[in-house]
């Protein structure tokens, strides 16, 4: 049942989180949970929103890596996030995989937003560009292809 004085039932929550933003099926267990909805109630709300196109996990996925790939995250980042969000690994495989991306390119306009067109040729410098770029969630072969001069492409 609901909780105590909310007054809103957990389908009502449910939907006014997923009205908001996408969500997983993982983020909106826990958030349920914590509003302190049972168990019981959680499992039939969201087989209901998934029944109602409301809740999709490959959709969410999709979107969230559309979304973090433009603010100049790479796919290892990207994949250990929606691990956190208990995706399946075919999913995450699926959304990273999107035609649309070009993991290359986006490695190469992370390190121009970071560093401007500053040439990589300084090893202090070239390891600061890979350190970051590393940690934005970048492989090797995709940070090699950035510090590489424009005229390389």
């Amino acid at each position: 049942m609901s909780k105590p004085g909310q007054g809103q039932s957990a389908l009502a929550a449910a939907v006014g989180l997923l009205s908001r933003r996408d969500h997983s099926r993982g983020e909106l267990e826990r958030k349920l949970q914590h509003r302190g909805f049972l168990h019981e109630e959680i499992q039939r709300t969201l087989a209901r929103v998934q029944a109602l196109g409301y809740q999709d996990e490959a959709r969410f996925a999709e979107g969230y890596v559309r979304y973090r790939s433009q603010s100049g995250k790479g796919p290892l980042r990207l994949r250990a996030e929606l691990h956190e969000r208990q995706l399946d690994d075919a999913l995450i495989r699926q959304a990273l995989a999107q035609p649309e991306l070009d993991w290359f390119a986006l490695c190469r306009l992370a390190r121009q937003r970071k560093f401007g067109d500053l040439p990589a040729c300084d090893p202090k410098l070239r390891q600061k560009m890979q350190r970051f770029l590393a940690y934005r969630g970048f492989e090797y072969e995709q940070i090699r292809y950035a510090l590489q001069p424009n005229g390389d492409d």
